[in-house]
């Protein structure tokens, strides 16, 4: 069942991500008027492109933690959605103070610009990670005590604790979001992004980081911002609602390979699997990765949505799109480490 809002002014941080852009597009179709605040810092270079004759549409180039730009963009509009963040959740292993200052800071920043124009709905994006490894799966908002495993996990549960003191403190209705593993075809990082760039390159052999085991839920990216529009619509008002978006179950990375690889017209049993295996404590494929993340979604079902797609057709879609995307552009086949390698080494050449 799709909603819409009243047409508001609305304000989107990390706007030019993924995400952003399909919320934008739905927001745009509320009838409402949108300004995007972000550094472009890894924004594909056209992500404007399906909105370049919007006039409803405003762009400002700007950092969610700087409190200045946030002064000087923010005033005039009704609603904060703050999707702005680190996406790089591996590369923080070796600088914790990016997920701090995306995670933490910019979110203070954020809360407190609005506090002081009386801007009183927030959106803000969480993400399933935050439960780390709870005493149940699947997990409800509720459950508890929550122990992140990594720094953008720990940032994030950061963040709903600040939106919260803000908003019980100021009579605000805000969200905490937390999302599935969001696939889409502009996605530029994940599991499914690594193991289509991984295929494209050689279709013989497919690195697997872990043993295969981790479970996530894997939810598209239009299903949510669906989810998030939906319930903005209807949910009680209240100062501090947390929501998670995802599909019910969860995928093994095992299935997720064998899905992607059969959206490339391959054959799983024609692909070496090439398992890394056994390189962290708890079974995840790297440093921070919370090996299973399971929703327990009841809260966000009872009212009134549902996913359009399962699990396994969000990936296979998302396979799809993001294939057709490197064969249309010709970009490097980069996985995300591999892109995050390279822009430290453009760095580090360019101080010296």
């Amino acid at each position: 069942m799709s909603i819409r809002l009243p047409p508001a002014r609305t304000f989107v941080t990390g706007g030019a991500g993924f995400i952003g852009g399909e919320l934008l597009a739905l927001l745009l179709a509320d009838g409402g008027e949108v300004t995007v605040f972000d550094d472009l810092s890894t924004a594909d270079p056209d992500w404007s492109a399906p909105f370049i004759d919007e006039p409803r549409l405003t762009f400002v180039r700007g950092d969610a933690a700087d409190p200045t730009a946030l002064a000087a963009a923010l005033p005039g509009h009704d609603r904060v959605v703050h999707l702005a963040s680190g996406t790089d959740i591996a590369g923080g292993f070796g600088h914790p103070e990016r997920d701090f200052v995306a995670g933490v800071v910019a979110t203070e920043a954020v809360c407190a610009a609005m506090r002081q124009l009386d801007i009183r709905e927030l959106w803000y994006a969480s993400s399933g990670v935050v439960y780390g490894r709870p005493p149940r799966i699947p997990s409800a908002e509720g459950d508890g005590p929550l122990l992140p495993e990594s720094h953008y996990a720990a940032a994030k549960l950061a963040g709903e604790a600040i939106v919260s003191g803000f908003a019980h403190l100021y009579g605000w209705r805000a969200f905490a979001f937390r999302f599935g593993n969001t696939v889409g075809s502009r996605s530029d990082h994940g599991v499914v992004h690594d193991f289509v760039v991984k295929l494209l390159r050689d279709p013989r052999r497919l690195e697997i980081l872990g043993d295969g085991s981790q479970a996530k839920p894997y939810v598209a990216v239009r299903d949510v911002v669906a989810g998030m529009r939906h319930a903005a619509a209807v949910a009680p008002a209240r100062p501090m609602t947390v929501l998670n978006v995802g599909p019910e179950g969860t995928l093994p990375v095992r299935d997720v390979a064998e899905i992607v690889t059969a959206a490339l017209d391959l054959s799983i049993a024609s692909v070496e699997c090439a398992f890394t295996g056994g390189a962290t404590v708890g079974g995840g494929g790297w440093p921070g990765d919370t090996a299973h993340v399971e929703f327990d979604t009841t809260a966000l079902r009872s009212l009134g949505w549902r996913p359009s797609m399962t699990a396994e057709g969000a990936v296979r879609a998302a396979a799809l799109g993001i294939a057709a995307r490197y064969r249309s552009s010709r970009r490097p086949l980069l996985t995300a480490a591999e892109r995050r390698a390279a822009s430290l080494v453009a760095v580090g050449s360019t101080l010296g």
